[in-house]
């Protein structure tokens, strides 16, 4: 059922005529938005009423059983993904600091403040605190008589630069950076009088494929793009960089910062052999797994096929879209995802934000949410989300009216920071106020892709 409403509601939104949403609603009739989950007995309940108001007979060709399935559907996968749903709606997914178990009654102190869902992220930390850090979850839930279930966010493939020999280098508009894979050492260069650089910074990259995938003109983001470039050369050997725009003039780029290379096909595979290590140390710990830098379905066949050998066929599998490719092939992404019992996606925002631009970004989230809706495939809001509040005690207005629009997914996770026990009481009130006003909700059918000016 799910794959066939998931087909059905691309094919809708390919072909439905411009201006027709709004006639319907001019003829106080359903404008097919906010129909996600119930693509056919929606187009079937539309029809019957247009064939009435034409003289025709009444005929109700959409029950309410067949309406009420679909929304059904997705809340019961939200279920077996995310454990029992809460009144206030909306989960909340807490990453838990790698040295937790330092502190026997954090786990359940984040239980107490509202914490559904825990995640370990495998990028930090090591087997020995993941497992630490498993069964002092476990105890905590069932002291508190609760289920919480436990991801696993696989590193996967992140590019980053390595470290700073001498510290952070100051990198600014106009330097010139080049970029190796040599060792894993970055070294700046000394300035001249005039602020300018007699050599070009050397800044190491891993992995070494991407260099072979950067062309002249290829966009170089680095450190969430706080420091834009363009690449003007490249080979095997490295890569040289121009750098156009920097935030707040001069940034310094310190050690193992993102980079992010929309325009390059990096030819790596989403799942590393890191990542493979992390699957033999969390296997019997984990819930669900969370795939990073998913980028075509094959990314997910190849995950199902190393759980399989390692006869964790029962882990439930999470997509993270934060790649434009896989915003580009949701649909098939979905496909494959279905393939197992339990499953889901994370709209990671922050490296996707990045990738697509910050511009595009509320376009393709929204996508994201209703692409996903017509799977029935459940949701979790990531990146950044209280981020003031977590790391300060502080929120900004933006990041509250953030955070409450994580309403309209089936989860909402939180990062690390010193006061992360604080924000995950005030999400948790927020939510449950937010979720007696407000459900999901979808504007305009249009072909999907109206992020994407490529």
């Amino acid at each position: 059922m799910s794959a066939t409403n998931l087909v059905q509601y691309a094919d809708l939104r390919r072909a439905l005529p411009a201006g027709l949403q709004g006639d319907l609603v001019r003829l106080g009739l359903s404008s097919l938005s906010r129909r996600e989950a119930h693509i056919e007995p929606t187009l079937r309940a539309v029809r019957a009423a247009l064939v009435a108001m034409n003289g025709g007979a009444w005929k109700d060709e959409s029950p309410a059983a067949a309406m009420d399935a679909g929304v059904a559907a997705l809340e019961r996968h939200a279920d077996d993904l995310l454990g029992p749903a809460h009144p206030k709606g909306t989960r909340i997914m807490v990453s838990l600091p790698p040295a937790m178990a330092d502190d026997p009654t954090l786990a359940d102190r984040l239980i107490e403040a509202g914490m559904d869902v825990a995640r370990i992220n495998a990028a930090h930390g090591n087997p020995e605190q993941w497992r630490a850090n498993a069964e002092s979850l476990r105890a905590a839930a069932v002291r508190a008589g609760r289920t919480i279930r436990l991801c696993v966010d696989l590193a996967g493939p992140k590019v980053r630069t390595g470290l700073c020999s001498q510290g952070p280098i100051e990198i600014r508009p106009g330097d010139r950076l080049w970029l190796h894979a040599d060792d894993a050492i970055s070294t700046g260069s000394v300035r001249l009088p005039d602020g300018s650089l007699p050599t070009p910074h050397r800044i190491a990259v891993t992995p070494r494929e991407l260099l072979g995938a950067l062309k002249p003109g290829h966009r170089v983001l680095i450190d969430d793009g706080n420091i834009r470039g363009r690449c003007a050369s490249s080979s095997p050997a490295g890569a040289d960089v121009v750098i156009e725009r920097v935030r707040s003039g001069a940034w310094p780029l310190k050690d193992r910062k993102g980079v992010n290379v929309p325009d390059s096909d990096v030819p790596i595979p989403s799942l590393t052999d890191a990542d493979l290590a992390t699957l033999d140390a969390v296997a019997g710990l984990a819930d669900m797994v969370a795939l990073s830098f998913v980028r075509k379905p094959q990314d997910i066949l190849d995950l199902h096929h190393a759980l399989e050998t390692r006869g964790l066929s029962s882990m439930a599998v999470v997509a993270k879209v934060e790649t434009p490719q896989a915003c580009r092939d949701l649909p098939a992404i979905l496909l494959a995802l279905m393939r197992r019992p339990a499953c889901g996606v994370m709209l990671a925002r922050g490296d996707l934000g990045v990738e697509i631009g910050f511009e595009n970004l509320p376009i393709a989230q929204d996508e994201v949410l209703a692409l996903c809706e017509a799977a029935h495939m459940p949701v979790i809001w990531a990146t950044q989300v209280l981020e003031s509040m977590t790391e300060h005690g502080f929120p900004t207005r933006g990041e509250v009216t953030d955070a409450a629009d994580s309403a309209r997914a089936d989860a909402v996770m939180l990062g690390i920071g010193p006061c992360l026990l604080d924000t995950t009481a005030f999400v948790h009130d927020l939510l449950t106020r937010i979720q007696r006003i407000r459900a999901r909700s979808r504007a305009l059918l249009v072909p999907w892709g109206g992020w994407d000016h490529a």
